[in-house]
């Protein structure tokens, strides 16, 4: 796709806003702050507050180490800390919805993972001659992760599946490209790979 509007489009739609993670924190952020304000406001009139004055909230805040044991300051720390790392994470990280780009037109087509391992689950079976509901596929965003499960006796070759998986994921021009991942089990077995 070389139209940059285009480009832009399929980015906004495969990536997921953090609308509502900054709703969160600005509704956080402007309860504290209304608070602070409804205080600061109460004691410069001379009224009782909420809860605390504004002076007690800081001395306390400053004997905070050595009134409270260590403990409680160290389990508060790491809540803090870990609330921090959790708005960090929200804020660096791409938040990908579960859908792919695909290159097959010059439009901008976006299709869900879903849909992909539908269609690569219906070409394996129809290349290996398989059963309905002998192949299972699992679409991450860079890989494709094919299970089949044979009949006994029936023999199937995990090199072909992933060259059937290959040629289809191909075709689709997907962005970001898939890597297609093939095992070959038994139809009675759970775990093994044959």
């Amino acid at each position: 796709m070389t139209n940059p509007v285009l480009t832009r489009v399929v980015r906004r739609e495969a990536h997921s806003p953090r609308t509502v993670m900054t709703v969160v924190v600005l509704v956080l952020v402007v309860a504290a702050a209304v608070y602070a304000g409804i205080e600061i406001v109460l004691h410069l009139l001379r009224a009782a507050p909420l809860l605390v004055t504004p002076g007690a909230a800081l001395a306390w805040l400053a004997a905070l180490p050595t009134a409270e044991s260590r403990a409680a300051i160290i389990l508060g720390a790491g809540v803090v800390a870990v609330a921090g790392v959790i708005l960090l994470w929200f804020a660096v990280a791409p938040g990908r919805r579960p859908q792919h780009a695909l290159g097959v037109s010059g439009h901008a087509v976006i299709v869900d993972n879903g849909v992909i391992a539908s269609a690569v689950a219906e070409r394996v079976r129809l290349e290996l001659d398989l059963p309905k509901g002998a192949v299972n596929v699992g679409v991450g965003h860079r890989t494709a992760d094919v299970t089949v499960r044979r009949a006994t006796g029936q023999v199937v070759d995990r090199a072909r599946v992933r060259s059937v998986v290959e040629r289809e994921l191909d075709g689709y021009a997907s962005s970001p490209r898939l890597k297609a991942r093939a095992r070959v089990r038994r139809s009675a077995e759970r775990g093994g790979v044959s």
